[in-house]
Formats: structure tokens, C-alpha cells, sequence
């Protein structure tokens, strides 16, 4: 089933981001095609919609430091969100 490993990969790819203090902006379009793959599944749609948010933000004069931002709160809002590590 991809949904649950695309779900765990994206959650993954999350940690590492904030773990080594990458720019999330970067990875926008990795986590865009973990949300195709698996059928766009709510669980990480935010993450899944960066791309497009970066496009808006654009369009609606924000800066990319308060993007930026939104999209670390975006990654802790998935990490949280995630199955208890056993």
C-alpha cells in the first residue's frame, strides 16, 4: 500500500530537514510527488502543497523568510501528527 510509506517517507524526509536545518523550501516538489504518488491523502497535504503555496506567496507579496517559516511550522505539524516510535 503506498499510502502509509509515502506517509512515512514524507515524515522521514521532514525529521532530516529539521534535524540538519535545511532550507524546507527545497524540498517542496520532493514532498509534492510523495502526495501524487499515494493519491493525495490528507495526511500530508500540507506538506504535499508547498509548491503551490510558494507560487501564492509570491503572487501576494510574502517574503520568503515568513514561507519559509510557515513551511517549518508545516513539517512539525507532520512529525507531530506521526505514530508513536516504538
Amino acid at each position: 500500500d503506498a499510502l502509509p510509506i509515502s506517509i512515512r517517507v514524507a515524515r522521514q524526509l521532514a525529521r532530516r530537514i529539521l534535524c540538519e536545518e535545511l532550507d524546507p523550501l527545497a524540498y517542496s516538489r520532493d514532498f509534492e510527488v510523495l502526495w501524487i504518488q499515494a493519491d493525495y491523502p490528507t495526511a500530508i497535504q500540507g506538506v504535499g502543497s508547498l509548491d503551490d503555496q510558494k507560487a501564492v506567496a509570491e503572487y501576494i507579496g510574502q517574503s520568503e523568510a515568513e514561507l519559509r517559516e510557515y513551511a517549518r511550522g508545516m513539517l512539525l505539524d507532520l512529525i507531530a501528527t506521526g505514530e508513536p516510535k516504538l
